[in-house]
């Protein structure tokens, strides 16, 4: 992951192209600053909501839980969505998937000075950062990451770079690679990508919201966001007291009954008008929930504009994406997929508890791996899907990668959260991009396809699952223990 060429520059300040490394462009996810007056001197940032903004939609929020407590779910629900625009208005587009307002991320650029910048153990002080207006199509966004990548190419003297992308970055480089191939893109590493979505935005966009009977999964959600941290085996005897008295599908079923009532009105004035113009976050909406959710977000505007931007990554990125990688293999770019598995996702949909990195689905992240239920195994006399040659099924029997797109380039990582690089897993990195071979899960002794990260921080491989115990009695031996 280096963009620099430490030997060549003792001696020279500008790089021939002959140096060792490749220079590194990263396509961060989701989430740049965004800006009201971007180019001006008073630039404010809106995203993320600054202090103040916050405190405007505060009393809008403490309504809210008033009408919950008073049992008024009218007013809940327009306390809610009051407090939600006022947090979201600055970040609306049109319906051409435009700023309303004259909002942009903040310009930046790199000098010849930042390639000379000296090695560290963080990867990311290696790369050029490549930002973008996450809000628009990864089809204007994958435009201009074409002219940042001929801007590396020239700043480091270079004819190729490679390209470490992660989250939404993934939907953009893939993207890129369906509009303008893979020449000059030496390797691309996809980490936690979100190219074929996520079944929570799935929901929420076709109108689905769903918290009953969650008590489960919601307690393995936090206790796998927690890991081994301390508190951890308190907090997981706490929820499990919690679940056996009934507490929790009490709270969250009295809670899912306000989120019925209202949510019609929260979809129609919060989130399809915030929302429905996004072009890039539909790019999380998975093939299977695209068509409910176009009718449900543009019910009475469906020759709205953005749709064919909408339509576009739909149609000839995520449903065609295995097809891109494999030219792009077979055009010479070394690829691998990186994703996280063992975590539930976000318990708010009507998804059951599936694996995923707590955000993304680990059957999207890895273009289709088997997985078995969260919290079971796949079973012991478990047979692997695709007969072909390789064991791909994980030591732990949670995932099956034989049925992925790219089986000998897939790598999964148990209980690592989505936005979390361990020193390890950085280390997996710098030896990818720095390999003269093309890399696969058996490339290495130390990196088998199947992995987890120790206190350390060390990347080990998985080993089999533990039983535990359930119920009653399973509950008052761990207590007791």
């Amino acid at each position: 992951v280096f963009s620099i060429c430490s030997v060549a520059f003792a001696e020279q300040d500008e790089c021939n192209g002959d140096c060792e490394y490749t220079p590194i462009v990263y396509v961060p996810g989701f989430g740049a600053g965004i800006y009201l007056n971007p180019e001006s001197d008073d630039r404010t940032a809106v995203y993320p909501p600054s202090v103040s903004d916050i405190l405007k939609a505060i009393p809008d929020f403490f309504v809210a839980i008033m009408g919950i407590a008073m049992g008024n779910e009218p007013l809940f629900g327009k306390a809610a969505v009051r407090a939600a625009n006022k947090l979201l208005a600055n970040l609306a587009c049109d319906e051409n998937g435009e700023p309303v307002k004259d909002t942009s991320i903040k310009p930046f650029e790199y000098s010849e000075t930042d390639y000379h910048r000296i090695i560290t153990d963080d990867v990311t002080d290696r790369t050029f950062d490549f930002e973008y207006d996450w809000r628009l199509s990864p089809i204007d966004n994958a435009a201009d990451l074409k002219d940042f990548i001929e801007y590396v190419k020239e700043l480091t003297g270079h004819d190729t770079v490679s390209i470490m992308c992660h989250s939404q970055g993934n939907t953009v480089v893939a993207t890129y690679l369906e509009l303008y191939g893979n020449e000059g893109i030496e390797k691309i590493a996809f980490l936690s990508p979100a190219f074929q979505g996520i079944s929570i935005l799935g929901s929420l966009y076709r109108k689905e919201a769903d918290l009953s009977d969650k008590a489960d999964q919601l307690k393995f959600f936090v206790e796998s966001i927690m890991g081994e941290s301390a508190g951890t085996d308190v907090v997981s005897l706490l929820l499990g007291a919690l679940n056996f008295t009934g507490f929790t599908d009490g709270l969250l079923r009295f809670l899912q009954k306000y989120l019925t009532s209202q949510f019609d009105l929260i979809y129609k004035e919060c989130l399809a008008p915030a929302f429905g113009n996004l072009a890039g976050t539909w790019s999380f909406v998975p093939d299977e929930y695209f068509d409910d959710a176009v009718e449900a977000m543009f019910e009475g505007r469906e020759s709205a504009p953005v749709l064919e931007k909408i339509n576009y990554y739909h149609d000839n990125v995520q449903v065609k994406l295995p097809e891109i990688l494999e030219e792009a293999m077979v055009d010479g770019t070394d690829i691998i997929i990186c994703a996280g598995y063992n975590i539930s996702t976000i318990p708010v949909s009507l998804t059951p508890a599936v694996h995923s990195d707590f955000l993304i689905d680990t059957k999207y992240m890895s273009i289709g791996a088997t997985c078995a239920p969260l919290g079971d195994t796949l079973g012991e006399n478990y047979v692997q899907a695709v007969d072909c040659g390789h064991n791909h099924v994980s030591a732990d029997l949670a995932v099956d990668a034989s049925t992925c797109a790219f089986p000998e380039y897939t790598w999964f990582f148990s209980g690592m959260s989505h936005s979390v690089f361990p020193a390890g897993y950085l280390k997996f990195l710098d030896t990818y991009f720095l390999a003269e071979n093309k890399v696969t899960v058996h490339t290495y002794e130390e990196y088998p396809q199947f992995m987890a990260a120790d206190k350390e921080e060390n990347l080990i491989p998985v080993t089999p699952a533990e039983e535990k115990s359930n119920g009653f009695l399973g509950f008052f031996s761990e207590l007791f223990a």
